[in-house]
């Protein structure tokens, strides 16, 4: 079964970590802020003995936690949330599980300035302890191989007070020659898991799909090998007595769903990651969750012997999605931890830049979205904004950026400043802007596949310029784009004027979905991994967070005045 609730924790710290970090760090003090002390939370049970009785046993899992700081202010998410929540959950008195589904190493602003250290120091102290933590675990998501040296990440996972689950990754480079499973590189590193908590013997693997290519890296992943690979760690975790088991993965919801329509008689949940964007699914009698990313929510998974259960379902899950808002306290060591962070960030930034934290480049006349659900499912503002620039820059017709590619996951408020702070997370990829022709029928084929996981929160999602259209979306989540409903506004051209699919259109996109777009679903760009792409018309020898800062020093009192105007409306096929 399955609820969505908001933690109901009462809220007493005065200010929250960033706003306070960030106020303290533009009055030039050295040394993190000191946290207000949280007060113990209300209308509980008292904490449990030490050695708990056979009950069960609940699941905290989070996904996808690039900002440890939080979103909004901090008004949402962040560790010092979880670290709550896991404290909270932990006085029922049942055992508590915390599992990380993948992606917290890169790509945030801290690990590109500071190599990922302070992801792994704010998971370290999840349980408060500073020693090794046995009840924590992560699998690799595909961007924690985003730097190309590998010793960035065996760092990482030396440094981690936790353990890695990895069933399907080798690397290579340690004394053994040639390819190794990864789970052979590292103590703290394990193929599976068998835990016994609350009375209940509880197996865990990991599964990680092959997004990120690397010489020094194989994942096994294509169908054939990962059905042997997931056979034979269920053989395995069979034979050692798991009597409930968890797939903890990072792929896509599409292949987690074949997982479960596989697997299911043997998997009783999936904990999965890669989708930003909370999702429940129940396939058979296995249940698929994945909570929002940066920790804006929390999935709380309680497991206890089933009525009537019998053989291998004699216990059952219940599924909860916590929102980690306002409402949840904030734990006063997390805080000074991430204040800390922020610091070093700081510190590390105008080291490298010249620049602070809290340079104002411009101020928004109107709200800015670029939180994920929104900048990677609808047209927003900030999207606007920053397609607006590249096209009228490059004189193209059209401009398009994928969602993915705006990593701030941060809004700016109407009335609110544009700082080096947001620009960092807006521009976290260093992309240049490519310019090249598509037919008319190319861009509705694109605009189809922007629009095909909307929900899901998708990096596909594009952000337009120059172009206008409506899609529809039918009773069983089923998109569609008609051409007749697409509209271009060419170069020069004061008007919009209906599409025309056998008509070149001069377009403006990032490098990176020119060359690997492909991986987004769009094979008309696969020129990164020996494919084709479109001829390029110009390379220009500027990056795309140059054109943006140039144009907005250029507005009349750098104050930004873009909002959304309407470029790409959704259409509900009515309910019956």
């Amino acid at each position: 079964t399955f609820r969505r609730t908001r933690a109901t924790l009462p809220t007493r710290l005065a200010l929250f970590c960033v706003a306070t970090t960030l106020a303290f760090l533009g009055s030039g003090c050295a040394g993190a802020p000191r946290a207000s002390r949280v007060p113990q939370a209300t209308n509980v049970p008292p904490a449990a003995p030490a050695t708990s009785v056979a009950g069960g046993f609940t699941i905290l899992q989070i996904n996808d936690t690039y900002k440890i700081e939080g979103l909004r202010a901090g008004a949402e998410g962040g560790f010092s949330r979880v670290r709550t929540l896991r404290k909270e959950l932990e006085r029922s008195g049942r055992p508590v599980l915390v599992l990380h589904a993948g992606d917290f190493l890169f790509p945030s602003v801290m690990s590109k300035y500071l190599k990922g250290v302070p992801m792994v120091d704010a998971l370290n102290l999840l349980d408060g302890s500073g020693e090794f933590d046995d009840r924590l675990f992560v699998t690799p998501g595909n961007h924690e191989f985003d730097n190309t040296d590998p010793q960035i990440l065996y760092d990482r996972i030396a440094q981690s007070k936790f353990t890695w689950i990895s069933s399907n990754i080798s690397v290579s480079g340690g004394a053994t020659p040639g390819m190794q499973p990864l789970a052979t590189r590292f103590p703290n590193v394990k193929d599976h898991q068998i835990l016994e908590l609350g009375g209940i013997r509880v197996g865990i693997f990991g599964l990680t799909l092959d997004d990120q290519r690397r010489p020094w890296l194989e994942y096994g992943y294509d169908l054939a090998q990962r059905r042997a690979t997931i056979t034979r760690v269920l053989d395995d975790l069979e034979r050692e007595g798991a009597e409930f088991v968890v797939a903890l993965t990072h792929q896509e919801l599409g292949e987690d769903e074949r997982l479960a329509e596989e697997f299911g008689d043997r998997i009783d949940w999936i904990v999965g990651g890669h989708e930003h964007v909370a999702q429940f699914r129940k396939i058979g009698t296995t249940t698929i969750t994945k909570a929002d990313a940066d920790a804006k929510s929390a999935y709380r998974i309680d497991v206890l012997p089933a009525a009537g259960g019998s053989g291998k379902r004699r216990f059952a899950g219940n599924g909860t999605l916590v929102e980690l808002d306002k409402s949840v306290e904030l734990d006063p060591d997390m805080v000074r931890q991430v204040a800390t962070s922020l610091v070093r960030l700081a510190t590390a930034i105008e080291e490298k830049t010249g620049r602070k934290l809290l340079d104002v480049v411009a101020t928004s006349e109107h709200l800015l979205e670029g939180t994920e659900p929104a900048i990677r499912g609808r047209e927003t503002a900030l999207g606007d904004l920053l397609c607006d620039m590249l096209r009228d820059r490059l004189g193209s017709d059209l401009a398009f950026v994928n969602g993915g590619a705006i990593r701030v996951n941060d809004d700016v408020a109407a009335g609110g400043n544009v700082r080096v702070y947001e620009l960092e997370g807006i521009f976290y990829y260093d992309d240049k802007p490519v310019v090249f022709e598509v037919a008319g029928r190319e861009l509705l084929t694109l605009l189809e596949k922007s629009v095909s996981q909307a929900t899901l929160g998708h990096g596909r999602f594009l952000q337009v310029a120059g172009v206008r259209f409506s899609y529809h979306v039918d009773a069983f989540g089923k998109t569609r784009v008609d051409a007749g409903e697409v509209a271009v506004r060419a170069a020069g051209e004061s008007a919009f004027s209906p599409l025309e699919l056998d008509r070149r259109y001069r377009a403006v996109t990032l490098d990176y979905t020119w060359r690997n777009g492909y991986r987004d679903g769009y094979p008309l760009f696969s020129a990164g991994d020996g494919g084709t792409s479109p001829t390029l018309l110009a390379e220009p020898a500027v990056s795309w967070r140059q054109i943006t800062e140039e144009a907005l020093a250029a507005l009349p009192g750098r104050r930004i005045t873009s909002d959304v105007d309407g470029r790409i409306v959704r259409l509900e096929a009515p309910t019956q």
